[in-house]
């Protein structure tokens, strides 16, 4: 009987190991606000300059 809840331990810790460890590892590289922010302010710079250089579309 011993012997049978030791297997099952075994692949049951490995699972709540790996959950820990990706918990841990998401907490860790999770960005601030700041960056998120500045991010969105680039990609929306970005656009403005590719809609500038292609200019207004012609009416059809």
């Amino acid at each position: 009987m011993l012997s049978i809840l030791a297997w099952w331990a075994i692949p049951i810790g490995a699972v709540i190991l790996a959950a820990a460890l990706s918990a841990l590892a998401r907490r860790v590289r999770r960005q601030s606000d700041d960056d998120t922010i500045s991010a969105y302010r680039r990609f929306r710079e970005a656009i403005a300059n590719t809609e500038e250089q292609v200019g207004p579309a012609p009416d059809a």
